[in-house]
């Protein structure tokens, strides 16, 4: 079940993405051309760690979890436990980039790239 909501939500993630890589200063007359990558690289670090957080884990934890649960029966819980555990430091440093992007982004009024 958790891996279903962490697929569903990575899409989002993985589709505003490309549309953020293809932005650039220009489109954005009003906003120094510095202040804007400093967001951009802020966004992008915040969304390349938010995907490790659903999709990495989805790809490499679910296997895992399988494997081990199939190995050691009945201990695959303490390894579930660890898989929460790593999503959630995943959350806090993908928030933590992602709050100075929107911070950033609210004193630039940079709006979401509708590309």
């Amino acid at each position: 079940m958790v891996q279903i909501i962490l697929l569903i939500v990575g899409i989002v993630y993985l589709v505003r993405r490309p549309k953020l890589k293809a932005v650039n200063a220009s489109d954005f007359p009003g906003v120094p051309p510095d202040r804007f990558h400093e967001w951009k690289t802020l966004e992008l670090k915040s969304i390349d760690i938010f995907l490790w957080a659903t999709w990495g884990l989805l790809i490499i934890g679910t296997p895992l979890l399988f494997v081990f649960a199939a190995a050691f029966p009945g201990g695959a819980l303490g390894l579930q436990g660890l898989y929460i555990v790593v999503f959630l430091v995943l959350l806090v440093l993908s928030a933590i980039p992602g709050s100075k992007a929107r911070k950033l982004k609210k004193e630039l009024g940079i709006r979401w790239p509708k590309k």
